[in-house]
């Protein structure tokens, strides 16, 4: 019959995502609903899986807001029995003091700044980012706004270039047919006149 599987503190700190004295708090201030010590006393303490059910039900019910007495009312109303685990049927929970709690707010607050942190460092992503598009739109704009001139500019060129070419086409034409007139009354001139010029 292999042996229940147990955990040490540490890993049972690591497992919940707490710190190693708020494991110690919650295993003093809810001694009654987890096993007894054992021969080796604390520092060498094994948890076992019902411990660890009870320990995550412990801080699902913290986390959630409720106070260490009203913690230990739910964790009797899911038939956690006190008398069981060897502290007497009228165990009583300690109270917290502020040292005690001090973990747990400690945890609390890590969490909580982890969290705004990284809804911040976000944000602040979004914001770069929105800067960068705005930049980029008015790049774009003066960028189109210059393209529209340099069209305009193009096209005001090509104009007079169809103009100029008109124009030199026209002279051209006008001049062949004055050297055509010229060359037709040269071949109709007769010799003499040709001689004589007239």
């Amino acid at each position: 019959m292999s042996e229940p599987v147990t955990r040490n503190a540490s890993e049972l700190a690591s497992e919940l995502g707490v710190s190693a004295q708020t494991l110690k708090n919650w295993t003093r201030d809810f001694a009654s609903f987890l096993s007894p010590v054992g021969p080796l006393g604390e520092n060498g303490r094994r948890f076992s899986e019902d411990d660890v059910f009870a320990l995550k039900r412990i801080k699902e019910h913290l986390a959630a807001g409720l106070t260490f007495e009203e913690t230990a009312e739910e964790l009797r109303s899911d038939g956690y029995n006190v008398a069981a685990n060897g502290h007497g049927e009228n165990a009583a929970l300690l109270v917290p003091n502020a040292q005690q709690g001090f973990g747990v707010l400690t945890d609390t607050l890590r969490v909580m700044i982890e969290n705004q942190q990284t809804v911040q460092n976000s944000l602040q992503v979004n914001r770069n980012l929105l800067g960068v598009i705005i930049q980029d739109n008015f790049n774009l704009k003066e960028e189109n706004a210059k393209l529209r001139e340099r069209m305009q500019k193009l096209e005001q060129d090509l104009a007079e270039m169809k103009k100029r070419d008109q124009d030199y086409r026209l002279t051209v034409e006008q001049r062949m047919m004055r050297l055509e007139n010229m060359m037709r009354s040269e071949a109709a001139k007769s010799p003499w006149q040709k001689l004589f010029g007239g």
